[in-house]
């Protein structure tokens, strides 16, 4: 296998991280993915920060069992807390969901009042208001912790007709757009799955999936290193920590209909 074939591999702490692997796959059908969720420690943003970090190593030392290429983040609390030790223990080009996200949310907004939404131990981080403010000083930046919204959209609880989903996000929104917020990121790779219930509630603002954000920082990354694979290649492997059996119902929720294989169990 040549370099350009190598696996970009993708890990989050259960199956969100899809919504990465998915846009992915939309954008670069040719890369050979490999993914790993670590459902036997899900959801890590309730977890300290110590912990965090070790999960993320030892999800990533699992990967790198295989001809890696490229590795992303595919979970923005893992992202927040970890990723300088991941860089600083592996050897090759390393993407997240934080600063693509940021990045695009410092460019569209109009009128610098920026809102997050992500895990709690994302917004303990302040990775989102430090990466925006790189971008963009005059930016304003108001963050939320939302615990509630994983466990619902693991359960696939995320229609924008489901009164508990309309209900528990109204709270949150409306703590947020209370600020005069125009913009709006999707701080945590579950979230995409909420977009149509989220524009529901508030039609104005401008919605930015760091899934899909990303994405398009990755294939912008593996052109200008020369790592776009030019062969037929989309393999596809998945792995997680615990309970396979339910990977591919849950899965579902994430990919489509043209969701992915089982997945195998990993022993990390």
């Amino acid at each position: 296998m040549s370099k350009k074939e190598g696996y970009i591999g993708v890990f989050d702490s259960g199956i969100g991280g899809l919504t990465v692997a998915g846009s992915i796959m939309k954008s670069l059908p040719k890369e050979n993915i490999i993914y790993f969720g670590d459902t036997a420690h899900l959801p890590y943003g309730t977890k300290s920060e110590k912990q965090i970090r070790e999960y993320a190593v030892n999800d990533v030392l699992f990967l790198s069992q295989f001809d890696l290429k490229a590795l992303v983040i595919a979970c923005n609390t893992a992202d927040s807390v970890a990723r300088h030790a991941l860089e600083e223990k592996f050897d090759m080009p390393i993407y997240g969901v934080i600063k693509p996200a940021s990045i695009k949310a410092a460019r569209v907004t109009r009128n610098n009042r920026i809102g997050i939404m992500a895990t709690t131990a994302t917004v303990r981080s302040d990775a989102y208001p430090r990466t925006i403010h790189r971008y963009s000083e005059e930016a304003e930046v108001f963050q939320l912790a939302c615990p509630l919204l994983v466990p619902l959209v693991e359960n696939g609880r995320f229609s924008k007709d489901d009164i508990v989903v309309r209900t528990v996000l109204k709270e949150y929104l409306d703590q947020l757009t209370a600020h005069g917020i125009d913009t709006l990121v999707l701080g945590c790779t579950h979230y995409p799955l909420l977009m149509d219930a989220i524009s529901s509630l508030v039609p104005d603002l401008t919605i930015i999936s760091s899934s899909e954000a990303a994405a398009e920082t990755l294939r912008r990354g593996l052109q200008e290193l020369d790592l776009l694979n030019e062969s037929e290649g989309g393999k596809r492997k998945y792995f997680v920590s615990d309970a396979p059996e339910h990977f591919h119902e849950n899965a579902v929720l994430f990919l489509g209909e043209d969701a992915a294989d089982e997945a195998e169990l990993a022993e990390v």
